[in-house]
């Protein structure tokens, strides 16, 4: 499964109130993001992404979608296939990946990313870092992660932002470049 979000060169998702309008000049369109959304089919996601995903406007279609929460009273866009879930982050990772045949995204926030790999279900990090610095706001991480961290890709894009791709593990399937079709089987 693939961790795949935009942070700031200090490490942050978000401004603390968990604003992403660093990213305004920074158009999606840049990043090859039509070509990697054609290799997922579901995403999971906390509740607040959920939220601000949805106060942007759903873009998602029917994509299979898990949220984190214990709440089973958010909107839920027309034609979106929306799981509420108070599993554990690794095994909502894991059920919703059982039901596709490509990749899952893990969509954010940090805490989902962080419990995520800890639980052993995302074995891809790309990032992009956009040259933004916010000195504070939401990490990346919500807790320490254990590396080593294998740095496997990097793609350089003309408005300065850049997409590097970890793996998390150092056996198995591994990393798989950004926009690569795959199916991670743990």
């Amino acid at each position: 499964m693939v961790a795949l979000l935009a942070i700031t060169l200090d490490g942050y998702l978000a401004r603390a109130e968990g604003s992403v309008d660093f990213l305004d000049d920074h158009p999606v369109e840049e990043f090859d993001f039509v070509e990697f959304s054609e290799t997922i089919d579901g995403l999971v996601m906390g509740r607040s992404t959920y939220e601000q995903t949805v106060g942007f406007g759903w873009t998602c279609g029917a994509r299979p979608t898990t949220v984190l929460t214990t709440r089973q009273d958010l909107d839920v866009p027309d034609g979106a296939d929306i799981r509420f879930s108070a599993e554990p982050t690794a095994d909502a990772i894991r059920t919703l990946a059982a039901e596709c045949e490509q990749r899952v995204w893990v969509f954010g926030g940090g805490c989902v990313v962080t419990d995520g790999i800890l639980g052993g279900a995302v074995d891809t990090l790309d990032l992009t870092i956009v040259p933004e610095v916010l000195g504070s706001g939401i990490p990346l991480f919500a807790a320490p992660v254990p590396g080593p961290f294998r740095l496997v890709d990097s793609i350089r894009y003309s408005g300065g932002a850049i997409i590097e791709g970890a793996a998390l593990k150092t056996k198995g399937e591994g990393y798989h470049p950004v926009g690569s079709p795959v199916t991670v089987k743990m």
